[in-house]
């Protein structure tokens, strides 16, 4: 079985190139859907979408029936999986579902390729939240998350090769359970590498109306296959899990941020501190101003003791480090430290590696899941969520926000801000 040395994503996309395939020529993806006891799903129709890439969304393409064994054959032409012009080819982007379970329960593949390739399984996550209240409040307790697919015996993996001649097999991520918590349709928390039961502090409810807990569970991975007298082909996907949702009792403290002016503003009243949970992108063309930081001006002097960041999106540094830094002033100009975070700390394989499985994957869901849940973003796209305890010398007026992010050259400037949601300062 042929494997592809990596070093760079770079050489990730050659190493998985085919021969010629004309347009009209048919191509072939198998797959098998199961219920959650692993029986298999039986003359169930199943939908194939595939994404437009203008308007953002998958649209139904195609169906497929599965056998006594749950097994199905996807027969497409070459030409409506990769666009080819005279100078690249796009492939396009799929996804297939389970319908949904009584409980809410459900799996969804989205995937692309080039040639004849195995899917992985659809298979619901056997596992539902179960909330319970307790002295300290409420506590959510929850299953492991799904093993990584198994690799198929026809397919085999790209390998990473480090700067020390160590050869490592690039499998698909490993799914942690995440725990999901909305309000009003918007994710006011996200936690994962926590054990079970998960205690949600009461600032992390904070006064949310009406929140509800979901668990999810994703892996993202490659397979390349080489099928006698076929072409060369692989295929990138992302899997998914799903459970139903579990109300949460609402949450009854209220940031003495709320309301509160910040910079920049965005053209407006400060879209952070709003309470209302929407993320809020920094730009919108390339040309508008970068930002580097937030500022919030507090109403008041006080002694911050707590404060929660949420969707927070940042540009990576290629060192692998990044650190939340959070400030507090009382004239906004004598800055003293309030605290900081380690959010990611690699190693340069563990940079590579990390990649290797979500960098290569262009994120194929790009909108609201087939189940109307959000976009589960991994790898580059995660975005921060983070309860930080406050240390203050003296009272402080204003807050200043920042990500330090390492870069080649071993310094570490302020990172470059994309998206964030909330920030909720206490006393």
């Amino acid at each position: 079985m042929r494997r592809a040395l990596v070093t760079s994503l770079a050489l990730m996309a050659s190493a998985v190139t085919g021969c010629e395939r004309y347009a009209e020529d048919p191509i072939f993806a198998y797959g098998r859907a199961l219920h959650r006891d692993g029986s298999p799903r039986s003359g169930e129709t199943l939908t194939l979408e595939r994404l437009n890439p203008e308007a953002e969304v998958f649209e139904p393409f195609a169906t497929a029936v599965t056998d006594a064994s749950g097994e199905f054959i996807l027969e497409l032409l070459y030409g409506d999986v990769v666009d080819r012009t005279d100078y690249i080819s796009a492939r396009s982007r799929f996804r297939m579902s389970l319908p949904l379970d009584a409980d809410g329960s459900g799996a969804t593949l989205a995937f692309s390729f080039q040639d004849d390739v195995e899917l992985p399984a659809l298979q619901a996550w056997d596992a539902h939240p179960v909330v319970s209240m307790g002295a300290q409040g409420p506590s959510v307790a929850f299953p492991p998350a799904p093993p990584a697919p198994p690799l198929p015996v026809t397919a085999d993996t790209l390998e990473l090769l480090t700067e020390d001649g160590e050869v490592i097999p690039i499998l698909p991520s490993t799914p942690e359970p995440l725990l999901s918590v909305t309000s009003g349709g918007e994710v006011l928390w996200r936690q994962t590498g926590t054990t079970s039961p998960w205690t949600p502090s009461p600032y992390v409810l904070e006064d949310f109306a009406s929140p509800q807990v979901q668990l999810r569970a994703a892996s993202a991975g490659t397979w390349l296959f080489s099928p006698l007298g076929g072409q060369a082909s692989s295929v990138d996907f992302q899997l998914e899990w799903r459970t139903g949702q579990e109300p949460l009792p609402a949450g009854t403290l209220r940031p003495v941020s709320r309301g509160a002016a910040c910079e920049p503003s965005l053209g407006g009243v400060c879209p952070f501190t709003d309470g209302l949970l929407t993320p809020v992108d920094f730009f919108e063309k390339e040309t508008d101003p970068r930002s580097y930081g937030v500022v919030i001006t507090l109403p008041r002097p006080i002694l911050p003791r707590k404060a929660v960041v949420r969707g927070l999106l940042y540009l990576r540094g290629f060192g692998g480090r990044d650190s939340l830094s959070l400030e507090g002033s009382e004239d906004a100009e004598h800055w003293q430290s309030l605290a900081h975070v380690v959010l990611r700390d690699l190693s340069a394989t563990e940079q590579s590696l990390f990649e290797a499985q979500f960098g290569f994957y262009a994120e194929p869901t790009a909108g609201a899941s087939a189940y109307g849940d959000g976009p589960l973003l991994l790898g580059m796209r995660e975005r921060i969520f983070q309860e930080v305890p406050l240390s203050s010398t003296g009272p402080v007026r204003f807050v200043r926000l920042s990500v330090e992010s390492l870069t080649y050259d071993g310094t570490t400037p302020p990172a470059e801000f994309y998206t964030l949601s909330e920030v909720s300062i206490f006393e």
